[in-house]
């Protein structure tokens, strides 16, 4: 892979490592065609978080927090993808030049909504476990009342 080139077209195999969780961010990767599973890891075990085909970008977010990767990229299928520098990206944002700024960003803003779904949906629901739990208390304050008369 040439160091200085900005774009670089990628086949990976079916389960090949397109990226891995916890490396460093040096590409994000706009797949073409076929389809990679985002992968994590955490208490030794590995979930799919999510499955991404073609006009996907993946690996966006360590490129630009400079945080190492969160999950890994494993290519379900046979795939093939343009991998953009992270200082392509970089210089792309600063000038405002590169076609695929729209979407990437309107990526980004669908992932936030999603995880904004997410949170509101664990909110209800721990709020709905709360009132059960304190329901589940007082009946068993109630049934120690009565077990104590």
């Amino acid at each position: 892979m040439p160091e200085n080139a900005q774009f670089i077209t990628k086949d990976f195999a079916a389960g090949e490592t397109l990226f891995s969780q916890g490396d460093v961010g040096d590409f994000i990767f706009i797949i073409i065609n076929g389809t990679v599973d985002v992968c994590k890891t955490s208490n030794d075990k590995n979930e799919i978080v999510a499955r991404m085909s073609s006009g996907d970008i993946l690996g966006e977010m360590a490129v630009l927090t400079d945080a190492p990767r969160c999950a890994s990229g494993i290519a379900t299928e046979p795939t093939r993808v343009i991998m953009v520098k992270d200082r392509t990206l970089r210089l792309a944002l600063l000038n405002n030049d590169l076609p695929i700024l729209k979407p990437l960003f309107s990526q980004l803003i669908l992932r936030f909504k999603e995880a904004e779904q997410q949170a509101n949906y664990y909110r209800r629901k721990f709020k709905k476990l709360e009132k059960e739990v304190a329901m589940l208390k007082e009946s068993l304050l109630q049934h120690e009342i009565s077990a104590d008369n």
